[in-house]
């Protein structure tokens, strides 16, 4: 169970040691435990949505340690409170193994107004020599200031613009962070993996040739297309210069609903369609060939999972992000 402390960083990496050493006298019959970190992850919560986000980024965390192990540290933003801290642990036994791999993590929870001194008390906090990636959760950092002071502490930033309000000026935002030398990445880019992969098959497989294509049709829910939208139009521009682009609303449920590719008389096509359960499926025509193709998980453990792969910068990424 989480431990309460109060606020101050040699008092919070006091409760850390103590933590372990209680873990490995609990587990010493069993096999002792296994301290495990990789990086430094801060993740500052939706403020928008309370309590309920911060049990979401709990569980994510939980399921995040199992490939990247790290030293978290979550932000809950709480007006009016005093600034508070926890100290707490995520064990999980690999199969077949004799002990426990266990990684640790800080709660802190601070009102909005005081997020300058809540940076400098996380610089004592960051596990030395190793990443550290900062997950800004929610639209929160394209609405106020009170994440900034956090951004110089991370070498990645992830975002998520789908969840802005106005997807142009989020990523303007983020364009604008890239200039001042942050490492940025967004989520929004990171759900197209599956899009991108199949409309790059048209072309390793021989089915499509870039020379012959002359248009790119994107269809999209929702009356404005979203960041996913407009990242795939400047991706597929810049990988076909000779393709015209054109965005189409269908209505309903804002996000990508399909892609074709057409020229020299011949149609690419992937179509999004639903199959039980939670996870997507397209439909692709390619060449006289119909066939049906499972997206990649969006859960935010999926995408985060992808996106802490990569602890540098993606390039394809800062191309489109331009």
């Amino acid at each position: 169970m989480p431990q309460a402390t109060t606020v101050e960083p040699d008092k919070i990496l006091r409760e850390l040691r103590d933590l372990w050493e209680q873990l490995g006298r609990d587990q010493e019959p069993a096999g002792g435990v296994l301290r495990a970190c990789a990086m430094t992850l801060m993740v500052a919560t939706d403020s928008g949505a309370g309590q309920a986000d911060a049990d979401s980024v709990r569980q994510t965390i939980g399921v995040l340690m199992h490939d990247h192990p790290s030293r978290a540290i979550v932000l809950i933003p709480s007006e009016g409170s005093e600034t508070s801290a926890r100290v707490f642990a995520e064990c999980w036994m690999p199969l077949g193994a004799q002990r426990q791999i266990c990684a640790e993590g800080i709660e802190i929870t601070a009102d909005p107004v005081h997020a300058t001194g809540v940076a400098r008390l996380l610089v004592p906090l960051i596990a030395s020599d190793l990443p550290v990636v900062l997950w800004c959760r929610g639209s929160r950092a394209f609405l106020d200031r009170s994440l900034d002071p956090l951004f110089p502490l991370a070498g990645k930033i992830i975002f998520d613009t789908g969840s802005a309000r106005h997807a142009p000026s989020a990523i303007e935002f983020l364009r604008r962070l890239r200039k001042d030398g942050c490492g940025v990445a967004d989520l929004a880019w990171t759900r197209l993996t599956g899009w991108r992969e199949i409309v790059a098959q048209f072309f390793d497989e021989g089915l499509a040739d870039a020379q012959s294509l002359t248009s790119a049709r994107l269809t999209h829910g929702g009356a404005a297309p979203g960041s996913s939208v407009l990242y795939l139009a400047q991706w597929i521009e810049r990988a076909l210069p000779r393709v015209q682009v054109k965005l189409e609303a269908a209505g309903g449920e804002p996000g990508l609903r399909a892609v074709v590719l057409s020229g020299g008389g011949a149609e690419f096509s992937i179509q999004l369609s639903t199959q039980q359960g939670e996870d997507s499926c397209v439909e692709v025509r390619a060449g006289g060939i119909n066939a049906h193709s499972l997206l990649p998980s969006g859960s935010d453990d999926a995408l985060m999972r992808e996106e802490l792969s990569i602890l540098g910068t993606d390039p394809v990424f800062e191309r489109v992000l331009g």
